[in-house]
């Protein structure tokens, strides 16, 4: 298996960059625990998330001689067989098969890792294999507690976008515990680890509550202050259902575009048809090119409104042109040198320009053509929204077979700016997807009702979300969620990241710093009441890539968590997979 090496660490912020550090510490001392060389053999899906902070060069320090996936047998000559594992049952049963099949001498020593932590229920199963057989085998069976991945080099990630569906249709308390522990060992490289917790939202008061009992509880102190600490005035929680609205809207800006249209993966990259990207019609329209995002130009570019990107872009290639304007003849052998040590980073940022250039006009076609009906649909319901009656782009787009994700997206959308549908609409809806679609996607969008993402005017029982509902238009007037100037070329309001709306969700953060959270739910005292800035926001739920965008133009919020970055898309896919 191979590692793939990253462009580069672009962690723009100081506190994203502590967090990584925290977590190679945390991996590094658990190989480091083993003497001997180590051959690591890995679940792919933590592969992925561990790839963002360490790479092979690190591994590599640490006596690591090859990394091996889990279905590959090949015997090994290191000391010690390293296994990362998620605490799942199918990676259980990877790791018996590995234990069966690889041909590896007793002499061996098996060490196993869970990441994040590893389940009573896991531990309890795999001794109960076989009579112990595979227990009997391994040296250790311990953990690692890596929550935190970073995500676009300015946000924390816990990676788990199953999360509100969990909670809503499940039940799954356990998913706000993780929240909470996870907040707790980000505490722990924290200067002053008893700064007070502000919350807005059931699953974020939930969140504080616990984590409080948990600092309450304990009797561990911060890190060594010689290590890099985080340092924060307050931590404030925010539930990501007081605003399902958002992410079911198309985001515009550069990033969450692409991530709209291809899906930016957990290891910064994303997948796009290669004859597309090279416009050659010649090539396997089934051939995928992989783009890797974690480089310069993307970090400068993200949060760019799509609208602006050929202006952003020509500055770029204007610099570019400028740094390859130079007289060989004319330099000094001082100059010259330092030419050669530019040349590979203007060769890397002329190719990335490219590939961005390349991004920018697919992303664009993509809006223009698929996505521009869809777009002014959900503008006008925005603005006007009515419960009477159906929306008749929406029972085209049915009649069509258009894509079912956008289907419900948008019905969504209708459903939360009119605050609910009609019986008759809401089963004219129903009716629609069912024969179009199938019972599959019938059964998912009563899920969605379930979850609140689609309600029923005056309804309740079994289907009625009890969530409280969003108020829509109350709501917008309130927090002016629909402004008239926003320039998307200089953004000077947080709503330009939709073109126009601003996320709900973003705007009660904006009203919390300015009455510097007031109404708020608060746990504990202020070490610093005088200075407002130097906030940690956790978005419990998830939160768009857009709304990043949004977020970053507040100068007071420090670091941004979340459990996860998602997509109205992603959303509806976790709802599919429960």
């Amino acid at each position: 298996m191979v590692i793939e090496e990253s462009e580069g660490n672009y962690w723009s912020c100081v506190e994203v960059r502590i967090g990584v550090e925290q977590a190679r510490r945390q991996l590094f001392a658990a190989l480091d625990s083993l003497e001997g060389t180590k051959s690591i053999v890995w679940d792919k899906s933590l592969m992925r998330k561990v790839q963002q902070f360490a790479s092979p060069q690190l591994f590599k320090q640490h006596d690591v001689a090859e990394h091996l996936a889990l279905n590959n047998y090949k015997s090994v000559q290191s000391a010690h067989v390293v296994f990362f594992l998620s605490p799942t049952l199918n990676a259980l049963d990877s790791l018996c098969a590995y234990i069966d099949k690889a041909s590896n001498p007793s002499t061996v020593l098996y060490q196993v890792f869970f990441i994040p932590e590893a389940w009573y229920v896991i531990r309890e199963k795999l001794k109960e294999r076989e009579n112990g057989h595979y227990w009997k085998r391994l040296e250790s069976v311990k953990e690692i507690p890596l929550v935190w991945f970073p995500r676009d080099g300015e946000c924390l990630s816990l990676s788990q976008p199953e999360l509100p569906s969990r909670l809503l249709l499940n039940g799954d308390w356990t998913y706000l515990h993780r929240c909470a522990v996870a907040l707790f060992n980000l505490l722990q490289i924290q200067a002053s680890p008893s700064i007070p917790i502000y919350s807005r939202g059931q699953w974020a008061e939930d969140v504080a509550r616990m984590t409080h009992k948990l600092r309450a509880n304990s009797e561990q102190t911060p890190q060594n202050s010689s290590q890099s600490s985080l340092q924060f005035n307050r931590i404030v929680l925010i539930d990501r259902w007081l605003d399902p609205l958002s992410p079911m809207l198309t985001q515009l800006t550069y990033a969450g575009l692409l991530d709209e249209l291809f899906e930016i993966g957990i290891n910064a990259s994303l997948s796009v048809s290669k004859c597309d990207f090279e416009e050659n019609a010649q090539l396997d329209p089934f051939d995928q090119i992989d783009i890797q995002l974690d480089e310069e130009l993307f970090h400068r570019l993200k949060h760019v409104h799509i609208n602006a990107m050929g202006i952003e872009l020509s500055k770029i290639l204007q610099e570019i042109r400028e740094d390859e304007n130079y007289d060989k003849e004319k330099m000094s052998v001082a100059e010259y040198q330092l030419l050669v040590k530019k040349m590979p980073r203007i060769l890397k940022r002329k190719k990335s320009a490219g590939q961005h250039m390349r991004l920018a006009e697919m992303s664009r076609s993509e809006l223009s053509q698929k996505l521009s009906d869809i777009v002014k649909i959900q503008k006008e319901l925005l603005f006007s929204s009515n419960s009477d009656k159906m929306v008749p782009f929406i029972e085209e787009l049915i009649i069509e077979d258009g894509n079912l994700n956008d289907v419900l997206r948008l019905i969504a959308v209708h459903s939360l700016t009119a605050g609910g549908l009609k019986t008759t609409v809401l089963q004219q809806y129903r009716r629609m997807i069912w024969q179009s679609y199938g019972i599959e996607a019938l059964n998912k969008f009563m899920k969605m009702q379930k979850m609140g993402l689609v309600r029923e005017k005056g309804g309740s029982g079994k289907m009625a979300c009890e969530h409280t509902p969003l108020l829509f238009q109350q709501m917008n007037k309130q927090y002016d969620l629909l402004p008239e100037h926003v320039n998307e070329m200089t953004p000077n309001d947080t709503a330009y990241a939709y073109s126009g709306y601003a996320s709900l969700l973003v705007r009660i953060i904006e009203e919390g710093i300015k009455l510097r959270w007031a109404a708020w739910n608060k746990i504990g005292e202020e070490i610093f009441p005088n200075d407002n800035s130097q906030v940690a926001l956790f978005v419990v739920g998830g939160l768009t890539r857009a709304e990043i965008a949004s977020l970053r133009l507040l100068p007071q919020i420090s670091l941004i968590l979340t459990s996860s970055v998602t997509t109205g898309a992603k959303l509806l896919e976790n709802i599919t997979d429960i």
